[in-house]
């Protein structure tokens, strides 16, 4: 692959990982991630495979105050090296309340280590930095 298709490919992944998540296909989420991979966010840290069950639930526990959610991606930064890759970019999620309105529940920043296994590439490791959040 050349770098641009890397970066493609690496775009993609982190728009198939918004939709599994926001449409609530959590083994789509896990998917998205080695077989080792690791999610690093605000609602734990997690082994996207072995502890998707416990990821799921948190997930529905934050979704049944915030109906509706959706996470939002700009500004993507890739530098890939041969197998490996990182990139960053900023995050906006919001949620349609029970009224019908809409709202911002957090903005931040994806720290993503990337690697190519199989032919795809997977998150290695996913951080979510919060704005305003130490750490």
């Amino acid at each position: 692959m050349s770098d641009a298709q890397d970066k493609t490919a690496i775009a993609e992944l982190i728009a198939r990982y918004n939709f599994a998540i926001d449409h609530d296909d959590y083994q789509g989420w896990a998917d998205c991630f080695a077989p080792d991979g690791v999610f690093d966010g605000v609602i734990g840290t997690f082994d996207a495979h072995r502890e998707l069950d416990r990821f799921t639930a948190e997930v529905q526990r934050l979704a049944a105050d915030n109906p509706k959610l959706r996470h939002y991606v700009t500004s993507i930064l890739t530098e890939v090296d041969g197998e490996t890759a990182r990139s960053k970019c900023f995050l906006l999620l919001t949620s349609t309340t029970k009224e019908g309105g809409s709202r911002v529940v957090m903005a931040g920043e994806y720290e993503d280590r990337l690697v190519r296994h199989g032919g795809r590439w997977l998150f290695s490791y996913r951080k979510v930095h919060i704005d305003g959040a130490a750490g």
